[in-house]
């Protein structure tokens, strides 16, 4: 599958649930410790709250999946879930759309 671009969500993910969002690796890994989740995509190392893994463990696992959805199986509000996938979107470790 090739990549994306997410234009025009370089800056900023938008707080809007339809979104869709992937990982651009099939190679990401995603470790659970006792403080915290460790994701490892692209060639960068994200350390996130344990929470964070319902988030995460969906695109891992190779979907692409809507904002709307990872908020609604984590139990967090969408405006989290857009700031962290904003994270990966900066790290080119994400690209979202709506067409994806």
């Amino acid at each position: 599958m090739p990549v994306v671009p997410s234009l025009p969500y370089i800056d900023t993910v938008p707080v809007d649930g339809a979104l869709r969002v992937r990982l651009t690796t099939a190679r990401a890994v995603l470790e659970v410790g006792e403080d915290a989740v460790t994701l490892s995509a692209a060639g960068t190392v994200y350390e996130f709250a344990l929470e964070a893994e319902a988030v995460l463990r969906p695109l891992v696992d190779g979907g692409t999946v809507d904002l709307a959805a990872l908020a609604d199986k984590a139990g967090f509000a969408l405006e989290d879930v857009a700031a962290l996938v904003q994270e990966l979107v900066a790290g080119q470790a994400a690209v979202v759309g709506s067409l994806l």
